[in-house]
């Protein structure tokens, strides 16, 4: 009997750090948006907030595009550049090393700056993307 309790709390830590690293990414992004969102707008895109989905382990960051970029016919047009270009992104980021190798989800969203309502963008990727 003896035995298996230490076996048990093997299983037990990795459930445990996971706990720990999820609450850490929550207070991690509501904490960046709080303190340095709106950024400044550059090469017309402003980040609006981040946050995280427990559920989903999913990182999401909004933005706002703005001047002759809030265009959905440019942002359809380039969609596939687009989305290379954040997925390369994804995968150079050293700050978000720990969650890559959690298999955290990294999904952007992209708003009209002029019509906030209305979605220009929205790209989910996965460990399956960034791994690659």
């Amino acid at each position: 009997m003896k035995k298996l309790i230490p076996l048990f709390l093997i299983f037990l830590i990795p459930v445990a750090c996971q706990e720990n690293l999820e609450e850490r990414v929550a207070k991690e992004c509501k904490e960046y948006t709080t303190k340095r969102c709106p950024t400044p707008i550059r090469n017309n895109t402003r980040m609006d907030s981040m946050s995280f989905d427990t559920d989903t382990r999913t990182i999401r960051y909004y933005y706002s595009i703005f001047n002759e970029a809030d265009n959905p016919k440019i942002i359809e047009s380039n969609k596939k550049q687009l989305v290379q270009t954040l997925l390369k992104a994804v995968k150079n980021e050293t700050n978000t090393k720990a969650y890559k190798d959690a298999g955290f989800n990294f999904r952007y969203t992209y708003h009209s700056g002029k019509a906030p309502q209305k979605t220009l963008l929205d790209i989910k990727l996965t460990k399956n993307d960034y791994r690659k």
